[in-house]
Protein backbone atom coordinates (compact mmCIF):
# COMPACT_ATOMS: atom_id res chain seq x y z
CA UNK A 1 0.00 0.00 0.00
CA UNK A 2 2.69 2.27 0.40
CA UNK A 3 4.33 1.91 -2.12
CA UNK A 4 1.06 3.19 -4.51
CA UNK A 5 0.64 5.72 -2.38
CA UNK A 6 4.37 7.38 -1.87
CA UNK A 7 4.82 7.09 -5.60
CA UNK A 8 2.07 8.93 -6.72
CA UNK A 9 3.13 12.34 -8.53
CA UNK A 10 2.23 16.08 -7.87
CA UNK A 11 1.56 18.09 -10.82
CA UNK A 12 4.19 20.82 -11.25
CA UNK A 13 3.27 23.89 -12.73
CA UNK A 14 4.97 25.82 -15.33
CA UNK A 15 8.65 26.51 -14.38
CA UNK A 16 9.05 29.39 -15.74
CA UNK A 17 8.11 31.32 -12.57
CA UNK A 18 6.05 33.90 -12.51
CA UNK A 19 6.74 36.99 -10.16
CA UNK A 20 4.49 36.04 -7.54
CA UNK A 21 6.32 34.73 -4.45
CA UNK A 22 3.86 32.42 -3.72
CA UNK A 23 3.49 30.57 -6.93
CA UNK A 24 7.50 30.38 -6.98
CA UNK A 25 7.96 28.88 -3.75
CA UNK A 26 4.62 26.51 -4.74
CA UNK A 27 6.91 25.26 -7.59
CA UNK A 28 9.70 24.59 -5.52
CA UNK A 29 7.64 22.54 -2.65
CA UNK A 30 6.30 20.35 -5.77
CA UNK A 31 9.49 19.99 -7.13
CA UNK A 32 10.74 18.73 -3.48
CA UNK A 33 7.65 16.95 -2.61
CA UNK A 34 8.05 14.95 -5.92
CA UNK A 35 12.02 14.21 -6.04
CA UNK A 36 12.01 12.84 -2.05
CA UNK A 37 15.01 14.80 -1.14
CA UNK A 38 15.92 17.17 -3.54
CA UNK A 39 19.02 19.38 -3.24
CA UNK A 40 19.34 22.95 -3.50
CA UNK A 41 21.61 22.88 -6.82
CA UNK A 42 19.11 20.65 -8.17
CA UNK A 43 16.17 23.32 -7.40
CA UNK A 44 18.05 26.14 -9.26
CA UNK A 45 18.69 23.83 -12.49
CA UNK A 46 14.83 23.01 -12.81
CA UNK A 47 13.72 26.82 -11.95
CA UNK A 48 16.57 28.84 -13.28
CA UNK A 49 15.92 31.75 -10.33
CA UNK A 50 19.37 33.01 -8.66
CA UNK A 51 20.87 30.96 -6.07
CA UNK A 52 20.27 33.85 -3.78
CA UNK A 53 16.45 34.04 -4.33
CA UNK A 54 16.07 30.45 -3.91
CA UNK A 55 17.12 30.75 -0.86
CA UNK A 56 15.19 33.27 0.36
CA UNK A 57 12.16 30.55 -0.75
CA UNK A 58 13.23 28.20 1.17
CA UNK A 59 14.25 29.71 4.23
CA UNK A 60 10.49 30.78 4.50
CA UNK A 61 9.42 27.55 3.73
CA UNK A 62 11.27 25.89 6.26
CA UNK A 63 10.10 28.49 8.59
CA UNK A 64 6.89 27.47 7.85
CA UNK A 65 7.02 24.04 8.85
CA UNK A 66 6.33 23.22 5.37
CA UNK A 67 10.19 21.69 4.17
CA UNK A 68 12.99 20.40 6.40
CA UNK A 69 16.64 20.01 5.97
CA UNK A 70 17.29 16.80 4.62
CA UNK A 71 20.82 16.72 5.56
CA UNK A 72 24.08 16.25 2.95
CA UNK A 73 24.37 13.24 1.24
CA UNK A 74 27.60 11.50 0.96
CA UNK A 75 29.61 13.72 -1.67
CA UNK A 76 33.47 13.27 -3.29
CA UNK A 77 35.87 14.81 -1.25
CA UNK A 78 36.08 17.71 -3.61
CA UNK A 79 33.68 20.76 -3.49
CA UNK A 80 30.43 21.60 -1.09
CA UNK A 81 28.61 19.69 -0.34
CA UNK A 82 24.69 20.11 -1.54
CA UNK A 83 22.06 20.76 1.23
CA UNK A 84 18.95 18.77 0.36
CA UNK A 85 15.73 19.18 1.34
CA UNK A 86 12.37 17.50 1.91
CA UNK A 87 8.44 18.04 2.99
CA UNK A 88 7.96 17.69 6.40
CA UNK A 89 6.24 14.51 7.31
CA UNK A 90 5.50 16.10 10.60
CA UNK A 91 3.63 19.02 9.59
CA UNK A 92 0.18 17.93 10.43
CA UNK A 93 -1.90 15.33 8.62
CA UNK A 94 -4.06 15.46 5.12
CA UNK A 95 -7.73 14.21 5.32
CA UNK A 96 -9.10 12.06 2.31
CA UNK A 97 -13.18 11.24 2.20
CA UNK A 98 -13.93 8.71 -0.59
CA UNK A 99 -18.19 8.94 -0.13
CA UNK A 100 -19.84 5.93 -2.75
CA UNK A 101 -23.26 5.33 -1.71
CA UNK A 102 -23.20 2.86 0.59
CA UNK A 103 -19.66 3.23 2.32
CA UNK A 104 -17.51 6.00 3.06
CA UNK A 105 -13.59 5.03 3.05
CA UNK A 106 -11.31 7.84 5.18
CA UNK A 107 -7.41 7.85 4.90
CA UNK A 108 -5.31 9.91 7.15
CA UNK A 109 -1.42 10.95 5.41
CA UNK A 110 1.21 12.82 5.93
CA UNK A 111 1.95 16.10 3.74
CA UNK A 112 4.73 13.38 2.36
CA UNK A 113 2.23 11.07 1.34
CA UNK A 114 2.72 8.33 4.08
CA UNK A 115 -0.63 6.83 5.27
CA UNK A 116 -1.00 6.69 8.52
CA UNK A 117 -4.25 5.03 9.21
CA UNK A 118 -7.53 4.42 7.03
CA UNK A 119 -10.94 3.02 8.29
CA UNK A 120 -13.42 1.68 5.92
CA UNK A 121 -17.63 2.65 6.81
CA UNK A 122 -20.96 1.51 5.95
CA UNK A 123 -23.34 4.38 5.86
CA UNK A 124 -26.02 4.82 3.67
CA UNK A 125 -25.82 8.04 1.63
CA UNK A 126 -29.72 8.34 1.23
CA UNK A 127 -30.04 9.33 5.20
CA UNK A 128 -28.84 12.84 4.34
CA UNK A 129 -25.67 14.79 3.88
CA UNK A 130 -25.82 16.18 7.51
CA UNK A 131 -25.93 12.52 8.93
CA UNK A 132 -23.38 10.91 6.95
CA UNK A 133 -20.93 13.83 6.92
CA UNK A 134 -20.95 14.02 10.70
CA UNK A 135 -20.42 10.14 10.76
CA UNK A 136 -17.06 10.49 8.70
CA UNK A 137 -16.04 13.32 10.69
CA UNK A 138 -16.76 11.51 13.95
CA UNK A 139 -14.72 8.85 11.86
CA UNK A 140 -11.50 10.64 11.35
CA UNK A 141 -11.41 12.13 14.91
CA UNK A 142 -11.72 8.48 16.08
CA UNK A 143 -8.92 7.99 13.93
CA UNK A 144 -6.72 10.49 15.04
CA UNK A 145 -7.41 9.27 18.27
CA UNK A 146 -6.42 5.86 17.79
CA UNK A 147 -3.33 7.49 16.54
CA UNK A 148 -2.40 9.18 19.23
CA UNK A 149 -2.37 12.71 17.23
CA UNK A 150 -6.02 14.06 18.38
CA UNK A 151 -4.78 17.37 18.36
CA UNK A 152 -2.76 16.80 14.84
CA UNK A 153 -3.25 19.73 12.74
CA UNK A 154 -5.39 19.23 9.43
CA UNK A 155 -3.58 20.63 6.72
CA UNK A 156 -6.19 19.80 4.06
CA UNK A 157 -9.18 17.83 3.45
CA UNK A 158 -9.98 16.36 0.25
CA UNK A 159 -13.63 14.40 0.01
CA UNK A 160 -15.02 12.37 -3.46
CA UNK A 161 -19.05 12.56 -3.92
CA UNK A 162 -20.68 10.11 -5.67
CA UNK A 163 -22.60 12.75 -7.92
CA UNK A 164 -22.39 16.19 -9.74
CA UNK A 165 -20.38 18.54 -7.69
CA UNK A 166 -20.04 22.45 -8.50
CA UNK A 167 -16.03 22.05 -8.45
CA UNK A 168 -15.30 25.98 -7.76
CA UNK A 169 -17.83 26.06 -4.96
CA UNK A 170 -17.94 22.62 -3.11
CA UNK A 171 -21.76 22.50 -4.17
CA UNK A 172 -23.45 19.26 -4.46
CA UNK A 173 -25.52 19.87 -7.24
CA UNK A 174 -28.95 17.56 -7.84
CA UNK A 175 -27.27 14.40 -7.63
CA UNK A 176 -29.67 11.63 -8.99
CA UNK A 177 -28.63 8.49 -6.50
CA UNK A 178 -28.24 10.97 -3.14
CA UNK A 179 -31.63 12.49 -2.46
CA UNK A 180 -31.21 15.29 0.05
CA UNK A 181 -27.80 16.29 -0.94
CA UNK A 182 -29.03 19.24 -3.39
CA UNK A 183 -27.55 22.23 -2.73
CA UNK A 184 -24.98 20.88 0.66
CA UNK A 185 -21.96 23.31 1.09
CA UNK A 186 -19.65 20.12 1.52
CA UNK A 187 -16.47 22.73 0.91
CA UNK A 188 -17.83 25.41 3.80
CA UNK A 189 -19.09 22.24 6.08
CA UNK A 190 -15.35 20.67 6.04
CA UNK A 191 -13.57 23.48 6.27
CA UNK A 192 -15.82 24.87 9.19
CA UNK A 193 -15.66 21.41 10.86
CA UNK A 194 -11.51 21.02 10.39
CA UNK A 195 -10.62 24.52 10.00
CA UNK A 196 -8.43 23.76 7.46
CA UNK A 197 -8.72 24.40 3.37
CA UNK A 198 -11.58 22.02 1.92
CA UNK A 199 -11.38 19.96 -1.47
CA UNK A 200 -14.60 18.29 -3.06
CA UNK A 201 -15.09 16.93 -6.08
CA UNK A 202 -16.65 13.78 -7.95
CA UNK A 203 -15.99 10.38 -6.81
CA UNK A 204 -14.58 9.29 -10.31
CA UNK A 205 -12.57 12.66 -11.00
CA UNK A 206 -10.44 11.75 -8.33
CA UNK A 207 -10.44 8.44 -8.92
CA UNK A 208 -8.90 9.25 -12.55
CA UNK A 209 -6.59 11.51 -10.78
CA UNK A 210 -5.73 8.52 -8.90
CA UNK A 211 -4.61 6.35 -11.60
CA UNK A 212 -3.20 9.23 -14.03
CA UNK A 213 -1.02 10.47 -11.33
CA UNK A 214 0.16 6.76 -10.39
CA UNK A 215 0.83 5.33 -13.84
CA UNK A 216 2.95 9.03 -14.69
CA UNK A 217 2.62 10.78 -18.02
CA UNK A 218 3.69 8.03 -20.83
CA UNK A 219 -0.62 7.02 -20.01
CA UNK A 220 -1.93 10.14 -20.48
CA UNK A 221 -4.26 11.68 -21.87
CA UNK A 222 -6.24 9.22 -19.40
CA UNK A 223 -10.02 8.31 -19.43
CA UNK A 224 -11.04 5.98 -16.53
CA UNK A 225 -15.13 4.60 -16.45
CA UNK A 226 -16.22 3.39 -13.76
CA UNK A 227 -18.79 0.79 -14.10
CA UNK A 228 -20.98 1.11 -10.21
CA UNK A 229 -24.48 1.71 -9.46
CA UNK A 230 -23.95 4.20 -12.20
CA UNK A 231 -21.83 4.92 -14.85
CA UNK A 232 -19.44 7.46 -14.04
CA UNK A 233 -15.78 8.78 -16.15
CA UNK A 234 -13.09 11.44 -15.84
CA UNK A 235 -10.67 12.98 -17.80
CA UNK A 236 -7.21 13.61 -17.14
CA UNK A 237 -5.57 15.46 -19.62
CA UNK A 238 -2.19 15.29 -21.20
CA UNK A 239 -0.30 17.58 -18.79
CA UNK A 240 -1.73 16.06 -16.10
CA UNK A 241 -5.11 18.21 -15.24
CA UNK A 242 -8.12 16.87 -14.63
CA UNK A 243 -10.47 18.38 -16.22
CA UNK A 244 -13.46 19.61 -14.77
CA UNK A 245 -14.92 22.48 -17.21
CA UNK A 246 -16.71 25.30 -16.57
CA UNK A 247 -18.86 24.03 -13.82
CA UNK A 248 -17.78 20.71 -12.94
CA UNK A 249 -19.53 19.00 -15.00
CA UNK A 250 -16.72 17.45 -17.49
CA UNK A 251 -16.38 13.97 -17.52
CA UNK A 252 -20.38 13.01 -16.47
CA UNK A 253 -20.85 10.48 -18.92
CA UNK A 254 -23.67 8.40 -17.09
CA UNK A 255 -26.26 10.51 -18.67
CA UNK A 256 -25.23 10.20 -22.10
CA UNK A 257 -27.91 8.32 -24.27
CA UNK A 258 -26.91 5.06 -24.95
CA UNK A 259 -27.15 4.39 -28.77
CA UNK A 260 -29.91 2.10 -29.97
CA UNK A 261 -31.03 1.57 -26.23
CA UNK A 262 -34.47 1.07 -25.13
CA UNK A 263 -36.76 3.80 -22.99
CA UNK A 264 -35.64 2.93 -19.85
CA UNK A 265 -36.22 5.48 -17.75
CA UNK A 266 -32.81 6.80 -15.65
CA UNK A 267 -33.00 8.21 -11.88
CA UNK A 268 -32.15 11.40 -13.77
CA UNK A 269 -35.43 11.88 -15.18
CA UNK A 270 -34.12 11.28 -18.77
CA UNK A 271 -34.49 7.72 -20.94
CA UNK A 272 -31.63 5.56 -22.29
CA UNK A 273 -28.90 7.24 -20.38
CA UNK A 274 -25.83 4.98 -19.54
CA UNK A 275 -26.13 4.47 -16.07
CA UNK A 276 -29.88 3.47 -16.62
CA UNK A 277 -28.60 1.08 -19.04
CA UNK A 278 -25.43 0.06 -18.02
CA UNK A 279 -24.37 0.01 -14.84
CA UNK A 280 -24.00 -2.71 -12.24
CA UNK A 281 -28.11 -2.21 -11.45
CA UNK A 282 -29.04 -2.69 -14.94
CA UNK A 283 -27.24 -5.43 -15.37
CA UNK A 284 -28.64 -7.32 -12.85
CA UNK A 285 -32.14 -6.39 -13.78
CA UNK A 286 -32.08 -7.38 -16.91
CA UNK A 287 -30.31 -11.12 -15.50
CA UNK A 288 -33.33 -10.91 -13.38
CA UNK A 289 -35.49 -10.60 -16.00
CA UNK A 290 -34.15 -14.18 -18.09
CA UNK A 291 -34.19 -15.94 -14.09
CA UNK A 292 -37.81 -14.93 -13.63
CA UNK A 293 -36.77 -13.61 -10.18
CA UNK A 294 -35.12 -10.16 -8.72
CA UNK A 295 -31.59 -10.22 -8.60
CA UNK A 296 -29.14 -8.02 -6.51
CA UNK A 297 -26.46 -6.47 -7.93
CA UNK A 298 -24.28 -8.64 -4.95
CA UNK A 299 -26.03 -11.82 -6.73
CA UNK A 300 -25.14 -10.34 -10.02
CA UNK A 301 -21.28 -10.07 -8.94
CA UNK A 302 -21.11 -13.81 -7.62
CA UNK A 303 -23.01 -15.25 -10.61
CA UNK A 304 -20.34 -13.30 -12.63
CA UNK A 305 -17.69 -14.48 -10.80
CA UNK A 306 -18.52 -18.29 -10.47
CA UNK A 307 -18.73 -18.16 -14.80
CA UNK A 308 -22.89 -18.55 -14.91
CA UNK A 309 -23.71 -18.38 -18.59
CA UNK A 310 -26.59 -16.54 -18.90
CA UNK A 311 -25.02 -13.54 -16.56
CA UNK A 312 -22.48 -13.50 -18.77
CA UNK A 313 -23.98 -13.50 -21.59
CA UNK A 314 -26.18 -10.61 -20.55
CA UNK A 315 -23.05 -8.55 -19.08
CA UNK A 316 -21.70 -8.94 -22.27
CA UNK A 317 -24.40 -7.65 -24.42
CA UNK A 318 -24.22 -4.81 -21.95
CA UNK A 319 -20.94 -4.17 -22.21
CA UNK A 320 -21.07 -3.93 -25.91
CA UNK A 321 -23.27 -0.68 -25.33
CA UNK A 322 -21.25 0.82 -23.28
CA UNK A 323 -18.24 0.06 -25.22
CA UNK A 324 -20.10 2.12 -28.27
CA UNK A 325 -20.43 4.76 -25.82
CA UNK A 326 -16.68 4.60 -24.68
CA UNK A 327 -15.88 4.35 -28.48
CA UNK A 328 -17.27 7.86 -28.82
CA UNK A 329 -15.54 9.31 -26.01
CA UNK A 330 -12.56 8.25 -27.79
CA UNK A 331 -13.12 9.73 -30.76
CA UNK A 332 -13.55 12.85 -29.24
CA UNK A 333 -10.92 13.44 -26.65
CA UNK A 334 -8.08 10.41 -28.43
CA UNK A 335 -6.99 9.30 -25.05
CA UNK A 336 -3.71 7.22 -24.52
CA UNK A 337 -5.52 4.84 -21.63
CA UNK A 338 -8.69 4.25 -20.59
CA UNK A 339 -9.46 2.51 -17.53
CA UNK A 340 -11.98 0.14 -16.51
CA UNK A 341 -13.28 0.42 -12.85
CA UNK A 342 -15.57 -1.03 -10.72
CA UNK A 343 -15.99 -4.63 -8.82
CA UNK A 344 -17.85 -5.50 -12.14
CA UNK A 345 -14.78 -5.19 -14.09
CA UNK A 346 -12.44 -7.09 -11.21
CA UNK A 347 -14.42 -10.25 -11.32
CA UNK A 348 -14.30 -11.42 -14.34
CA UNK A 349 -12.09 -10.18 -18.18
CA UNK A 350 -15.32 -10.76 -19.82
CA UNK A 351 -16.65 -7.09 -19.51
CA UNK A 352 -13.03 -5.53 -20.32
CA UNK A 353 -12.44 -7.61 -23.30
CA UNK A 354 -15.96 -7.18 -24.63
CA UNK A 355 -15.17 -3.06 -24.31
CA UNK A 356 -12.09 -3.88 -26.07
CA UNK A 357 -13.63 -5.07 -28.96
CA UNK A 358 -16.37 -2.77 -29.92
CA UNK A 359 -14.48 0.27 -29.06
CA UNK A 360 -11.02 -0.91 -31.17
CA UNK A 361 -13.63 -1.68 -33.96
CA UNK A 362 -16.09 1.34 -34.04
CA UNK A 363 -13.27 4.19 -33.12
CA UNK A 364 -11.37 5.69 -35.81
CA UNK A 365 -7.85 4.21 -36.76
CA UNK A 366 -5.96 7.43 -35.61
CA UNK A 367 -7.15 7.08 -32.08
CA UNK A 368 -7.21 3.65 -31.27
CA UNK A 369 -3.44 2.89 -32.93
CA UNK A 370 -1.85 3.52 -29.47
CA UNK A 371 -4.99 3.30 -27.23
CA UNK A 372 -5.02 0.60 -24.20
CA UNK A 373 -7.77 -0.39 -22.67
CA UNK A 374 -7.12 -1.94 -19.19
CA UNK A 375 -8.33 -2.20 -15.56
CA UNK A 376 -7.77 0.04 -12.83
CA UNK A 377 -4.31 -0.34 -11.26
CA UNK A 378 -5.30 1.15 -8.07
CA UNK A 379 -8.37 -0.32 -7.47
CA UNK A 380 -10.45 0.71 -4.08
CA UNK A 381 -7.26 2.44 -3.31
CA UNK A 382 -7.86 4.85 -6.55
CA UNK A 383 -10.18 7.08 -4.89
CA UNK A 384 -8.45 8.08 -1.81
CA UNK A 385 -4.92 8.20 -3.60
CA UNK A 386 -6.43 10.53 -6.04
CA UNK A 387 -7.95 12.27 -2.63
CA UNK A 388 -4.64 12.50 -1.51
CA UNK A 389 -3.54 14.42 -4.40
CA UNK A 390 -5.55 16.75 -4.83
CA UNK A 391 -5.40 17.40 -1.04
CA UNK A 392 -1.55 18.23 -0.99
CA UNK A 393 -1.35 19.79 -4.17
CA UNK A 394 -3.69 22.12 -2.10
CA UNK A 395 -1.61 22.60 0.44
CA UNK A 396 1.31 23.45 -1.92
CA UNK A 397 -0.58 25.88 -4.01
CA UNK A 398 0.09 29.24 -4.54
CA UNK A 399 -2.91 29.91 -2.30
CA UNK A 400 -2.10 27.12 -0.04
CA UNK A 401 1.27 28.17 0.38
CA UNK A 402 -0.07 32.03 1.03
CA UNK A 403 -2.29 30.93 3.80
CA UNK A 404 0.54 28.62 5.62
CA UNK A 405 3.55 30.98 5.15
CA UNK A 406 1.07 33.96 6.48
CA UNK A 407 2.31 36.58 8.95
CA UNK A 408 0.79 35.98 13.21
CA UNK A 409 -1.72 38.82 12.48
CA UNK A 410 -3.46 37.93 9.05
CA UNK A 411 -7.42 37.35 9.00
CA UNK A 412 -6.64 34.83 5.70
CA UNK A 413 -9.05 32.01 6.27
CA UNK A 414 -8.92 28.17 4.86
CA UNK A 415 -10.48 27.67 0.91
CA UNK A 416 -14.07 27.26 1.71
CA UNK A 417 -14.47 28.18 5.29
CA UNK A 418 -16.89 31.55 5.76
Amino acid sequence: MGTLWTEVQLLEPDRQLSPSAHAARSTIARIIANGGEVSRREIIASTGLARSTIDGHLEVLLDAGLIRDAGTPSQPARGRPARSFMINPDRGVVLVADISIDLVRIAITTPAKQVLGRRTLSVDVSRGPDEVVELMASAFDALLEELGTPDAEALAISVGIPGPVDSRRGIVVRPPLMPGWDGFEACRFMADRFNCDAVVDNDVNLKSLGEARALGGATLPLLLVNIDTGIGGGFVSESGLLLHGADGSAGDIGHVRASGSSDVLCSCGNRGCLSAVASVDAMAAKVGEALGREVTSRELIDQLSRGDATTVSIVKEVAAVLGNAIADFVNFCNPARVVIGGEVTQCTDDVLSQIRSVVYQQAQPLATRNLSIVHTELGDEAGLIGGMVSAIEQVLSPRGIQYHTRPADSDMKPLGKN
